[in-house]
């Protein structure tokens, strides 16, 4: 496998500059503190914005140079916090009052500084829908939540220098920080069943060192993820996906075999996402492979394999099939969780998406009573979910107390929503029937129940039921 353009050549000699500066500090040199929003100043000379005569200026530079990227990091910040591997790194300016430049931090101080006192927005030039964000944001922000704040003092800017421009520098033959290929992030989100596929390959395949750089640099995970999700594909190479999880129903060898073409062919960009805009064009593609690349159909695994676990010998619960073509199973007998096959729900936020993947990985007969919780949880954080990233929210103040509003009325409000993006009223009509209804599997008495009540214990097919009624909700929040 060959890289197109050729002809690179490594300067192995290479040297940073930050590598011949004549001035080496020691990180002993700079001691932790922990300081609160009003301490921290914005740098005038904060190379993002260049020279400003003061702090208005500074502030109102960076606003102008971040637009929607501070929103984002605002929001970030009153919801999860600073993160915990970032520190600002500051320089001490006055004792009375007591103030620190941020040298490292400029965009997360701009952020805190607007969030804690909104009323500095006033005297900014904001386009009118980034006031609005932040001020939403702010009203919901607590200062208590991140301060006092983590940060390393130093003492002059020259010390700082190396720090920041390591920072900023990129990967600096891995002095600085190395991103994640897409291919390494795709990994740390979801191992899904693409990286399952494609994590075999590099264990099992036979692939050198150098062809894995390659893959890892240059594969498409969206062309290859395209035709591994084809169940038809998927009928052709031998493999089929169950909870998430990609099976091999024939002997790995011959599994192997079609996958490295795939990826292959890719790599080398003899086909990209536009070879595949039908599931035909993904058959014949797959139907043309030479003698080298098809799979032997017929050499049955004896006990299939998880793709992409650490060990090929990992073996799934369910009974081998007798051959490929003859291994379907009806619907009822297939739903094995709650949440079924083939429902696409694309969830973003985190802690959300982990109770989502215990639903799917959940078994019916064997957690009902964690099922019926986490459906209940996962609905409510959903419903706040998209009502705060719609602008609404989820809890009513009341003076200085703030109570969560009831479930019914936060979902009447989602439906709302959606109705005015153009979703008809009656997709919705279901669930909305149901969180009402006494005998519905989805009423919120019911649900309750299950949490606080030792004597109600919900049946696989009343919770089969609610999720059923839920889903289509659920695929508009999380589309």
């Amino acid at each position: 496998m060959q890289r197109r353009g050729g002809g690179s050549v490594l300067r192995l000699d290479r040297r940073s500059n930050i590598d011949q500066r004549q001035h080496v500090f020691m990180g002993a040199n700079m001691a932790e503190i922990q300081l609160h929003i009003d301490q921290l100043v914005l740098d005038t000379e904060n190379p993002r914005i260049t020279h400003s005569e003061n702090q208005r200026e500074a502030l109102q530079k960076v606003v102008k140079d971040q637009k929607t990227k501070l929103v984002k990091l605002a929001d970030s910040i009153a919801k999860y916090g600073l993160s915990p591997i970032d520190r600002l790194m500051v320089l001490k300016v006055g004792d009375r009052p007591r103030r620190y430049i941020a040298l490292e931090g400029n965009r997360r101080v701009t952020a805190m500084t607007l969030l804690n006192n909104p009323s500095a927005m006033q005297n900014l030039d904001l386009p009118n829908g980034m006031q609005r964000n932040l001020e939403k944001i702010a009203a919901n922000f607590k200062k208590s939540n991140i301060e006092p704040i983590k940060c390393f003092e130093i003492k002059s800017r020259e010390e700082g220098r190396y720090w920041i421009e390591l920072r900023h520098n990129g990967e600096d033959d891995g002095r600085g920080v190395v991103g994640w290929k897409p291919i390494v992030a795709a990994r740390f989100r979801n191992k899904e069943p693409a990286i399952q596929a494609l994590d075999v390959i590099l264990d099992h395949g036979g692939i050198s060192e150098e062809e894995a750089e390659l893959i890892k640099t240059n594969l498409s995970l969206t062309t290859f993820r395209r035709l591994i999700e084809s169940p038809k594909v998927q009928k052709l190479i031998g493999v089929t996906i169950k909870d998430d999880q990609l099976l091999i129903l024939i002997d790995q060898s011959e599994v192997l075999k079609p996958l490295k073409k795939m990826v292959y062919d890719i790599v080398n960009k003899a086909k990209d996402s536009r070879s595949f805009n039908s599931t035909k064009q993904m058959t014949d593609y797959v139907n043309g492979f030479g003698p080298d690349d098809k799979p032997d159909l017929t050499r049955i695994a004896s006990q299939p394999p998880l793709l992409g676990t650490s060990a090929a010998a990992t073996v799934a619960s369910a009974a081998p099939s007798k051959s490929v073509k003859s291994s379907t199973r009806s619907r009822s007998d297939s739903r094995k969780a709650v949440v079924p096959d083939g429902c696409q729900i694309n969830v973003t936020n985190t802690r959300i998406a982990e109770i989502y993947r215990e639903l799917r990985n959940l078994k019916l007969e064997d957690a009902r009573n964690a099922i019926a919780v986490l459906i209940r949880v996962f609905l409510e954080l959903s419903i706040d979910h998209f009502l705060e990233a719609n602008g609404s929210s989820a809890v009513v103040k009341n003076g200085r107390h703030e109570t969560n509003k009831k479930l019914n009325k936060k979902l009447e409000e989602v439906v709302q929503i959606l109705i005015k993006s153009g979703v008809p009223r009656r997709n919705f009509d279901p669930i909305l029937r149901s969180l009402s209804v006494v005998t519905s599997p989805l009423n919120i008495d019911l649900l309750h129940q299950y949490v606080h009540n030792r004597f109600a214990t919900p049946s696989p097919q009343e919770l089969t039921a609610a999720w059923e009624q839920s889903q289509p909700l659920f695929e508009k929040i999380w589309p």
